[in-house]
């Protein structure tokens, strides 16, 4: 790992065990055991290295590669896939090496959206993402509909507003209450969603 990643990956553990992002450059020192101007070469300031910290955890993790995401088998089978994927990626979240114990990332969501909410661009970033979920969900139901798999009397824009609020609201979920058994909250709500959906 190199010495910009540490100072990034430290601070994050400080802002974490301290519940606050309110971190000192002499904190960051200690941390990572390096001087005040090896911090200060890799960045300008301590509000640097937060800008850096909010693109890396919360705006990377924030975006969504659906090339990555391959799916196969019935209208059902593909919806659901395409939940799990969404879910598991908010839920595991930007990996972070040097951590050595395991986290919650829900922890880090936490303490960074308030700053992150302040982020250039931030809010622009969540609302092209949400669309663009909408927008994959809308293709999957869509030739589900076609091939009469999904009903027909129900429009697409209403079945694709149910099923993100599905996701929407289990990833919520998972920020207030981390260690419940998400897995099977969503089979059970996504089977309800499908019941009302399938032909």
């Amino acid at each position: 790992m190199d010495t910009k990643d540490l100072i990034l990956e430290k601070t994050l553990k400080l802002i974490l065990e301290k519940g606050t992002i309110d971190i000192s450059i002499s904190d960051i020192r200690n941390a990572t055991g390096l001087a005040t101007g090896g911090i200060y070469y890799h960045f300008s300031d301590k509000n640097d290295i937060f800008q850096e910290i909010l693109q890396k955890y919360m705006v990377d993790y924030i975006k969504i590669d659906f090339d990555k995401l391959t799916l196969e088998g019935s209208s059902r089978d593909r919806i659901h896939d395409a939940l799990a994927y969404i879910l598991d990626h908010y839920i595991k979240g930007v990996e972070i090496e040097s951590i050595n114990e395991k986290i919650n990332y829900n922890s880090v969501i936490l303490l960074l959206t308030p700053k992150g909410y302040a982020y250039e661009g931030i809010n622009r970033l969540i609302s092209q993402v949400e669309k663009d979920i909408k927008m994959f969900l809308t293709n999957i139901v869509e030739d589900g509909k076609r091939k009469n798999e999904i009903r027909q009397d129900i429009s697409t824009e209403n079945i694709v507003d149910s099923l993100h609020i599905l996701y929407m609201g289990i990833q919520y979920y998972w920020l207030i209450f981390p260690d419940d058994d998400l897995d099977s909250m969503f089979e059970k709500n996504f089977e309800m969603t499908w019941q009302a959906i399938e032909c």
